[in-house]
């Protein structure tokens, strides 16, 4: 068998079913990467993401260990379109109706154009492949990861030459810009590396005064406790009350470093359709924000149960559009804000609603 043939018709297949970009890194262990992540486990970087621990880095930059018949890796990277292109218009809000912004990866779509969650969408999409890899070379062995899975994923992605970290640590790739979801396939085959990326950022900085927080703290350095992505996302709790004026109106998530970037206006995908603003069917780009508030937990599970915005829960959610409210400057939003903060049953929102409440009656 010509291991280098399959690995090119294994890649081109692979942007045949729809991954943008795909490429083979060894599975030698990542030393560099993973003496950068338990620095910033150690710093306090991580914040309160305690699955991201250093038994964690040590399997996910060692991958043989845990998977001893792995030969090769195969990285894969799935393209989706921009919330919001640069220069666009916002789209129009009923009074007393802002509307806040999901980050685009939140809003991807299946085939049959209904919401999904990426995890399943890359998960079949990579299972997919390697039936037809088995198809190909026989019995194959093989274990995917899919963001949840024990894997660096960017590391494996630059090492298989799909791109290169930004300063902003996203990947930007060569056919989407950073504006790709990543995925890894460990296989038992050995196949021939591909030749990883040698461009950079060069001296652009862009996406550094883009972060209204300043989570970017130095180029490829990120502080999570100050990034809009975890504080909506991952943080539980109350968010700290000097970080809030600073989210804006974000919902959940955040591209603002991604929007910024030159790369990402040349090589990035069409934008999506802002749409209207109900989130009946899914996550929209930019939701109605006193609809995401006034959600009940039924509802919630209704519409968001196979997305990424399931991640951060009913009361997450209303959290976060208590504080883009607030943010939002629209009085006509006070009355609901009042009916959060009053009959809301998780305190958090309740808080969260009250300050909003506050915010507002100072405009």
């Amino acid at each position: 068998m010509d291991r280098t043939a399959l690995r090119d018709e294994l890649l081109a297949e692979a942007r045949a079913r729809g991954f943008s970009g795909a490429g083979i890194a060894s599975v030698r262990p990542f030393r560099r990467i993973r003496a950068r992540a338990l620095a910033a486990i150690a710093e306090g970087r991580m914040a309160t993401m305690t699955w991201y621990s250093p038994e964690r880095v040590e399997a996910s930059t060692d991958l043989s260990r845990r998977h001893p018949w792995a030969r090769s890796l195969l990285a894969l990277a799935w393209p989706y379109p921009p919330a919001s292109v640069p220069g666009a218009p916002a789209p129009p809000a009923a009074p007393g109706r802002p509307r806040g912004r999901f980050a685009a990866y939140a809003c991807l779509t299946g085939p049959g154009g209904g919401a999904v969650d990426y995890h399943d969408h890359l998960a079949a999409a990579c299972d997919g492949l390697v039936e037809w890899l088995r198809e190909r070379a026989g019995p194959v062995r093989a274990h995917r990861f899919v963001d949840h899975g024990w894997a660096i994923d960017r590391a494996v992605a630059e090492r298989a030459g799909l791109g290169f970290a930004g300063k902003n640590a996203c990947l930007l790739t060569r056919e989407a810009g950073s504006y790709v979801l990543l995925a890894e396939v460990l296989l038992s085959l050995p196949l021939p590396s591909s030749a990883p990326s040698r461009r950079g950022c060069g001296n652009c900085h862009a996406c550094l005064p883009a972060c209204p927080t300043g989570a970017i703290t130095a180029p490829g350095v990120i502080d999570s406790r100050r990034c809009i992505s975890y504080l909506t996302i991952e943080h539980r709790g109350a968010i700290p009350v000097e970080m809030r004026p600073l989210i804006g109106t974000w919902a959940f998530g955040c591209d603002l470093c991604q929007e910024a970037c030159p790369v990402n206006s040349r090589l990035a995908p069409g934008g999506l359709d802002p749409g209207g603003p109900g989130t009946a069917g899914g996550p929209v780009p930019h939701p109605d924000l006193v609809d995401c508030l006034e959600l009940d937990e039924e509802e919630f599970r209704r519409r968001f149960r196979r997305t990424a915005v399931w991640r951060t829960g009913r009361a997450g959610l209303a959290r976060n559009a208590a504080i883009a409210l607030g943010n939002a400057g629209d009085r006509g939003a006070l009355p609901p804000l009042r009916r959060a903060a009053d009959g809301d049953p998780d305190p958090v929102v309740r808080e969260a609603a009250a300050w909003a409440i506050t915010r507002l009656e100072s405009v």
